[in-house]
């Protein structure tokens, strides 16, 4: 989709709204769990600032321009400045989030399976963290101040009970120890349950938003 990507946000709210030909076709919105017309943006603040922006007017709040998106796909990590970062359908799957706040540049990887591979394939945890960090820095991302965030993880068999089986617990378990040794701080993480998620990053505020399947929103 062709078309200018914002960030609004005031005092009591956030959105990010995707664009098409000056109209906005889709919304990710912190308001959306109270607000009675759900993600179509029928009349609010925040959808009238937006509106203005793109016809040329002028706002009183906060309004951000993003240079697109780029999506990871399983097993893949996608690297970007000033663009808004996805992965779409996890259920066991986790999507991890590097971010450099001082220099924009940030990264997203689509975690398949726990531990590191021999072969560098990044569907493991340890070999996508490891080689999305090692890229973001020749970028010119400062090791020092990258942070983290996760989520994903779910419990797809949720009727068995073997260990084996809890996949979604082990790539969490394993994404928070690479983490962890790598002295990269975890800023917010959504994991478990039994739900599907897509993982949605806006480097405008830093904000990692989880759309749950069954519709929740949260933006951590």
């Amino acid at each position: 989709m062709s078309g200018d990507i914002l960030f609004v946000s005031n005092g009591s709210g956030k959105a990010i709204f995707l664009t098409s030909r000056d109209v906005l076709v889709k919304s990710f919105c912190s308001l959306s769990s109270t607000c009675s017309f759900q993600d179509s943006c029928r009349s609010c603040d925040i959808v009238s600032a937006a509106k203005n922006h793109l016809a040329g007017n002028k706002s009183n709040l906060n309004i951000k321009n993003l240079d697109g998106e780029l999506s990871a796909g399983i097993g893949e990590y996608k690297i970007g400045k000033n663009v808004l970062l996805k992965v779409m359908g996890l259920g066991s799957c986790i999507g991890v989030i590097l971010s450099d706040a001082s220099t924009g540049i940030c990264g997203i990887a689509h975690v398949l399976l726990p531990g590191a591979s021999d072969k560098g394939e990044t569907k493991y945890a340890e070999t996508a963290i490891e080689k999305m960090l090692e890229e973001m820095v020749k970028m010119g991302a400062r090791k020092s101040r990258i942070t983290a965030k996760f989520a994903g993880g779910a419990q797809v068999f949720k009727h068995m009970n073997l260990d084996i089986l809890k996949i979604g617990d082990r790539n969490a378990i394993s994404v928070e120890e690479v983490l962890n040794r790598k002295n990269i701080p975890i800023l917010a993480k959504d994991v478990g349950g039994d739900t599907g998620r897509n993982v949605i990053f806006n480097p405008a505020d830093g904000s990692m938003i989880v759309k749950y399947t069954k519709g929740d929103v949260l933006w951590l």
